[in-house]
């Protein structure tokens, strides 16, 4: 089998997981043929599974016909595209010739008081913006072969209010690598979140929450990776609370492996999310997460294995930062089951099966 990601934009979740998907298929014996048409730089490793090319908006005529030419010489059995462009791009380029497949990885926060079921955005009206960009989804999703929803409640919301029919939708919930363990501390001394710094990410209020907690714990520390919009408001609080020297602001990593092994516990601010990577890599690599309750996260994490706290309430976040740091080992604990359940099931081996076997159910139907 020959199959082509189609990617459109050159950071964040869909990117991560679309490499390690195709870095992960491409090193089996018996895998498919795999490569990536999109940006410049997504992949480094290997540099063959990379035929750059880049669609810089819905208009951009050049950059469609660089897809149509990528796709015509690699000549796939079938198309993945893992953003919301691609999926536009692979559905004029393809046209019927190719089946082609679309993760929905998540909603637009000017259309998201349609997908959250709780928190700020909750019950907002979309607007001709947001109701736009959810009828252009409805279409594109009508379009291809199959729409990939990474979570069960992805899945829900195509279906009520896009009206994706069920049996065009499939759940295939994202899935990381496994690093190895490693020993941590028990007393908690450093949080970490990783983000776009977008509204939806809420870093603020992560912020706004840790400010008092900092206050009565001298020696805690907070690390802010990633880089966006919000970051400048956060650095202002941050200043205004008089602890520069306790929130470090690291900018956009790619290293986040390694930025993980710094940290003792990871919060999830969000106010608006599918089934975020970084928690789950957060969770494979056996760190105690908090994290709001927000789209498919509950399906990850449960108080099993983590905290949930109600999106956007900042108490809430503050309260359940304060109980780990009083029990270490309940902290301990969470890191512990939350590495075992990502390893059962949300490994990146089992994501790329149940991708393998949709496609070539596809494939095989299509050849029929």
């Amino acid at each position: 089998m020959n199959v082509a990601f189609l990617l459109t934009q050159d950071r964040g979740g869909p990117v991560d997981l679309t490499v390690s998907l195709a870095q992960e298929l491409a090193a089996r014996a018996d895998g498919p043929r795999v490569s990536i048409v999109g940006p410049a730089g997504v992949v480094a490793e290997p540099p063959a599974l990379l035929h750059p090319t880049h669609v810089r908006s819905k208009a951009d005529v050049a950059g469609f016909a660089a897809v149509a030419r990528a796709l015509s010489s690699l000549a796939p059995d079938v198309i993945h595209a893992q953003d919301r462009r691609a999926g536009l791009v692979a559905s004029v380029v393809a046209g019927r010739r190719i089946p082609v497949v679309m993760t929905m990885h998540g909603v637009p926060d000017r259309a998201a008081g349609r997908w959250v079921t709780a928190g700020p955005l909750h019950g907002r009206r979309p607007g001709i913006s947001g109701g736009s960009r959810l009828i252009a989804d409805a279409v594109v999703a009508r379009r291809v072969s199959c729409t990939v929803a990474p979570s069960r409640a992805m899945a829900a919301f195509l279906h009520r209010e896009l009206r994706v029919p069920l049996h065009r939708v499939t759940v295939i919930h994202s899935g990381v690598r496994i690093p190895a363990p490693r020993r941590r501390e028990r007393e908690i001394g450093t949080f970490a979140t990783i983000g776009s710094f977008a509204p939806c990410k809420a870093t603020p209020r992560l912020v706004e929450a840790f400010i008092p907690i900092a206050a009565q714990e001298p020696s805690l520390r907070l690390r802010m990776i990633g880089d966006g919009a919000d970051r400048a408001h956060c650095e202002t609080l941050v200043r205004a609370a008089g602890i520069d020297g306790r929130v470090e602001f690291t900018g956009y990593r790619s290293d986040i492996e390694a930025q993980l092994e710094r940290a003792d516990v990871f919060v999830l601010p969000s106010v608006n999310e599918n089934l975020p990577l970084a928690l789950l890599e957060a969770m494979a690599s056996g760190l105690p997460c908090i994290a709001s309750d927000v789209g498919g996260v509950h399906e990850v994490l449960d108080n099993g294995c983590g905290v949930l706290v109600a999106p956007g309430d900042i108490r809430a976040l503050g309260a359940a930062m304060n109980r780990l740091i009083a029990d270490p080992e309940l902290a301990a604990r969470l890191g512990t089951a939350a590495r075992r359940r990502v390893a059962t099931q949300f490994s990146l081996a089992r994501c790329a099966d149940e991708h393998l076997s949709l496609w070539s159910d596809i494939v095989e139907r299509r050849r029929r």
